[in-house]
């Protein structure tokens, strides 16, 4: 459109295109930047090495086996120990427990919220295609429905042409049977 002047309402629009397609350009960049987040476990691979050590650690020792008085006396303040020493057994089995579990879900979780993020890009990245091939679809609706109406006016325009000829040829027609029958009157 070299040299020619759009419309003013096409020019509003235009410039409204413009500014929808840069906040667009501006979401689609935030949010596939959001999507590329570290998960957890990624950012931080000592998580798992702590976890084995805290799942090798919870069992409580192994009673005193050795023999004489040391040994005795040993084993005695272990049996007055055991019952504290089993309560804390397990609460340190149900503990690692929950922490096994919750870390499993929390990994799951963090994997399912990327999948997510990089679907949301996908759909994100497929919105303005679509959009854009609507209106093109659309364009091209109301360019075949333009040439559809002008071929119909054509048309009609030939035939009004036609039937135009065929009234200058019957007045033609009407003007030689006028001047003959003046004539034939003014022959008589």
């Amino acid at each position: 459109m070299s040299g020619e002047t759009e419309h003013p309402a096409l020019e509003e629009l235009s410039a409204r295109l413009l500014e929808e397609e840069r906040a667009y350009a501006e979401v689609l960049a935030a949010v596939d930047a959001l999507s590329g987040f570290e998960l957890p476990a990624e950012a931080a691979p000592e998580l798992r090495e702590q976890l084995a050590r805290l799942n090798s650690l919870w069992k409580a020792p192994e009673p005193p086996k050795s023999g004489g008085l040391g040994g005795a006396l040993r084993r005695r303040a272990w049996d007055a120990l055991a019952p504290a020493l089993e309560q804390q057994t397990a609460f340190n089995a149900a503990l690692v427990q929950l922490l096994n579990a919750r870390l499993e879900q929390a990994d799951r979780l963090h994997a399912r919220l990327r999948e997510l993020a990089s679907a949301l890009v996908r759909y994100a990245q497929r919105v303005q295609p679509l959009v854009d091939a609507r209106a093109r679809v659309g364009t091209a609706l109301a360019t075949t429905r333009s040439e559809l109406v002008l071929d119909s006016f054509g048309r009609q325009l030939e035939s009004h042409a036609r039937r135009l000829d065929g009234l200058a040829a019957l007045r033609e027609r009407l003007e030689r049977l006028a001047a003959e029958v003046e004539a034939l009157r003014s022959s008589r």
